[in-house]
């Protein structure tokens, strides 16, 4: 992942940036240290330099993205498998597969409800500070 760094002003040093995608693709910060050659501590300390705290976190959040993505690219072969899964002879997967689905949707349902309810306060909010700046 180092091919993704881009070199700010103030430089992480050249250990930092080889020991990053260890922590990125280990799933403790122990294997990832043990993965990179350092200490615990020294992780920590570099944890402390806001520098190595955002390339780290930017670095985790690309992998997040390229899974998401994947997830995303996958979505409609997920839909059609759980549709035909309701045809399934299964009394009790048919029972499993509706419920999932269902709740699928409604789920949806409140996540644009709660979307909707939020743009419409968050223009409310903007109205009232422009009603505010223009009688200073």
């Amino acid at each position: 992942m180092t091919e993704d760094y881009e070199k700010p002003e103030k430089k992480l040093t050249d250990r930092q940036i080889k020991a990053i995608p260890f922590f990125v693709s280990s799933p403790t910060i122990e294997e990832g240290c043990k993965e990179a050659k350092i200490s615990k501590n020294a992780f920590y300390d570099w944890l402390k330099d806001p520098l190595f705290k955002a390339e780290l976190e930017r670095q985790r959040n690309l992998v997040v993205d390229e899974a998401l993505d994947t997830l995303k690219n996958n979505m409609t072969e997920a839909v059609r498998t759980l549709v035909d899964l309701l045809t399934s002879d299964s009394g009790h997967l048919k029972r499993y597969v509706a419920n999932d689905i269902i709740n699928h949707v409604l789920k949806s349902r409140e996540l644009r409800g709660i979307e909707e309810r939020l743009t419409a306060i968050e223009k409310l909010i903007a109205e009232k500070r422009g009603k505010s700046l223009a009688n200073h």
